[in-house]
């Protein structure tokens, strides 16, 4: 099999994957799969920089700003200074702890679906390439 067919393959279910949780995350949580990245980075992460998050999920400082200022309206992060006045550090609240964690809840039922019938040792050796791939990146 050629890496052309490997990327192939993996972009049409990139693809399908991100349709199918940004609709869930609509329907059920009124977010966008964008808005639970960043809200996911700050889960893993606590309080970051607009920069941070922009660096580590490989999105533009203007759409990140987007996010976070829609984020701030539905009181699920919020702003917290930073070392010095100019640095805009943010965090989630503690609504948006907590809708992560629903997300979270939700997100594994999913993965459960999406691994069904593949060992633990698969899966295990599945994520370990994945990392390596993204390495590559």
């Amino acid at each position: 099999m050629s890496t052309e067919h490997i990327l192939r393959q993996f972009l049409l279910m990139e693809r399908k994957l991100a349709y199918k949780t940004n609709n869930l995350f609509c329907l059920s949580f009124d977010l966008t799969l964008s808005q639970w990245k960043v809200m996911a980075y700050l889960e893993k992460f606590g309080t970051s920089t607009l920069v941070g998050i922009s660096n580590y999920l490989a999105i533009e400082k203007p759409s990140v700003t987007r996010t976070i200022a829609r984020l701030e309206d539905k009181q699920l992060v919020e702003r917290v200074l930073g070392q010095d006045k100019r640095e805009k550090r943010v965090q989630l609240t503690g609504s948006g702890k907590t809708l992560f964690r629903e997300c979270q809840n939700t997100l594994d039922g999913i993965e459960f679906q999406l691994l069904n019938g593949i060992s633990a040792e698969e899966q295990s050796i599945l994520l370990q390439l994945l990392i390596k791939i993204q390495g590559n990146l």
